[in-house]
């Protein structure tokens, strides 16, 4: 068995997904230190695994249940709780200690994001909008970049980050369309469980088109944004359609394609010549 469960829990692709993010955010304010660099990373794979870990560790007894999540570690008894919670408390106190190598302020954010990730998996058993606590975590990234380079939270790029948290929640409660039936058995609150397919679709809609504007409003940077977004804006569009068609999966995995395009289109314009 080994630790081969747990690296699977670690999901090292998201890690991948989100870390262009931290970059954006990092090179808005002079990023050009390599060893700086490699600690943003080291930073947000730490606190991606605390929230990786976290929603598998809370939501253990909800997705044994769902057929989709019944086959992770966690549930078929690959991996123990108990190892996953420390994990959870080693990557935490990796996170507050990368936050600390940048400055004070950085150190101090780390705590409410930690927090912020911790407390998601109960976020789906309390409200129905449980995907914009996901969107704000990640649109927390380009923001706490932004902080550890400058030390400061004058001129954070908040156009950027609420994009990114539209982007996220519109996705997410598309992917949970899937899940309406089990969810609405199970108590577990979301935007389609509360109101139903229609709803979650126009809500997700509403969403990604403001995502667009946002971004045109605030991201365009140079030649590489502007290409980004106007993809972004396409394959968002072609999202929808196969989201109305009833693809959610094949729909998801469109936005593994926009992450790339909304991360590097835009660190691509910042980086130092």
């Amino acid at each position: 068995m080994g630790f081969r469960p747990y690296l699977r829990m670690l999901r090292i692709h998201h890690t991948l997904f989100s870390l262009p993010f931290a970059y954006v955010g990092a090179l808005m304010f002079g990023l050009s230190d390599w060893l700086d660099a490699i600690m943003i990373g080291v930073a947000l794979f730490s606190a991606r695994s605390v929230a990786l870990l976290s929603n598998d560790l809370f939501d253990r007894d909800l997705d044994a249940f769902n057929p989709r999540t019944a086959n992770r570690p966690l549930v078929t008894g690959e991996a123990k709780s108990l190892i996953a919670a420390v994990l959870i408390l080693i990557f935490s106190l990796i996170f507050a200690l990368s936050a600390f190598y940048f400055n004070w302020l950085a150190f101090l954010i780390s705590f409410p994001i930690v927090l912020a990730e911790i407390s998601y998996p109960f976020s789906k058993r309390i409200h129905c909008f449980p995907h914009f606590h996901l969107g704000a975590i990640l649109g927390a990234v380009p923001l706490a970049g932004a902080i550890a380079v400058s030390n400061s939270v004058s001129n954070l790029p908040w156009g950027y980050a609420v994009a990114l948290l539209m982007w996220v929640a519109g996705f997410d409660i598309m992917y949970a369309i899937q899940d309406i039936d089990m969810d609405s058995r199970l108590g577990v609150k979301s935007v389609p469980a509360c109101f139903g397919r229609e709803a979650a679709l126009n809500l997700s809609l509403a969403l990604h088109a403001g995502t667009v504007l946002l971004l045109i409003y605030t991201a365009l940077n140079g030649p590489f944004s502007t290409i980004s977004i106007v993809l972004t804006a396409a394959l968002l569009g072609y999202e929808h359609y196969l989201a109305r068609k009833g693809e959610y999966t094949r729909a998801f995995n469109m936005n593994l394609v926009v992450s790339l395009l909304l991360g590097f289109g835009l660190m691509i314009d910042l980086l130092p010549l």
